[in-house]
């Protein structure tokens, strides 16, 4: 089996590949743009590049392709042309593992489970081009294809496989580390999902033929005030250094409330235990 991680230096996309590395019987192949890896043995592909992409693809012929290429507020770009790039060379055979997000859920009226309505952001909206951009790739996926997984993540948290930690966390530790004070929201309410468990997820689904949408993380939901101070503690700093954040917000700024996820439909496929 030929597995190809679109986005295999990534935070994600690292310890999908390094983990997939691991695991006897498969043969792993990862592509970076422009991120510098740890990996000496990744293709540099630009996705959105129609004629590279296809030459690319069309030498390696994967039996399953992971999508965990994530670029914020170029996530149209990377729907528009780098999906539709993809979804037009893979055949019935092939399983597409995409990696989502909770905020396709904008109205922020949580927790979701997988057959809720998702809904897209004010085109005006500062978060918009990344939050309808994940919408509007679901939609093309499931409307496209039937040999297809979609993971919805939450905030993904923690020192991936190759040592690197997400830039919450990181910046965190920069400032507890000086006895500095930072501040989190209390009324955003997520479902916090450890780098390492969302990739051990994704090594079960690129072996096995499970497919449909699924939630990814624990059965837990906290606010980013909660969570961040639990972590502190976790890590041995003074959790009174992390204080509640204002809750004001610009009317084109704001911030989905609680998109947490209802992640019991997951536990029926997984061997996960999530932390």
């Amino acid at each position: 089996m030929k597995i190809c991680i679109f986005g295999a230096s990534g935070y994600t996309g690292a310890s999908i590949y390094k983990l997939l590395k691991e695991t006897t019987d498969v043969d792993v192949i990862g592509t970076y743009l422009t991120e510098p890896t740890m990996f000496d043995d990744l293709y540099k592909l630009d996705i959105n590049q129609p004629e590279s992409f296809s030459d690319f693809f069309k030498k390696e012929q994967p039996d399953v392709v992971v999508w965990s290429v994530m670029s914020g507020p170029n996530e149209h770009e990377l729907v528009d042309q780098g999906l539709m790039h993809l979804i037009t060379h893979l055949t019935p055979q092939t399983k597409l593992v995409y990696i989502s997000s909770d905020f396709v859920f904008t109205e922020g009226k949580g927790p979701y489970d997988e057959e809720d309505p998702m809904s897209k952001l004010p085109e005006d909206h500062l978060l918009a081009n990344y939050a309808n951009a994940k919408v509007k790739a679901e939609r093309f996926i499931t409307n496209e294809l039937s040999n297809y997984a979609i993971l919805r993540a939450g905030p993904i948290y923690g020192e991936n496989k190759i040592g690197k930690l997400d830039d919450r966390t990181d910046k965190l530790s920069y400032h507890l580390r000086s006895d500095k004070r930072i501040a989190f929201r209390d009324d955003l309410i997520r479902t916090f999902v450890h780098v390492d468990d969302l990739a051990a997820v994704v090594a079960e689904l690129v072996q096995n033929d499970v497919t449909g949408v699924y939630h990814v993380g624990p059965d837990e939901n906290q606010s980013f005030y909660e969570f961040i101070r639990q972590k502190a503690e976790e890590f041995g700093y003074d959790m009174n250094l992390v204080e509640k954040k204002s809750e004001q917000e610009a009317v084109d700024q704001e911030v989905p409330k609680n998109t947490s996820l209802d992640t019991k439909k997951i536990t029926n496929i997984t061997k996960q235990k999530f932390r």
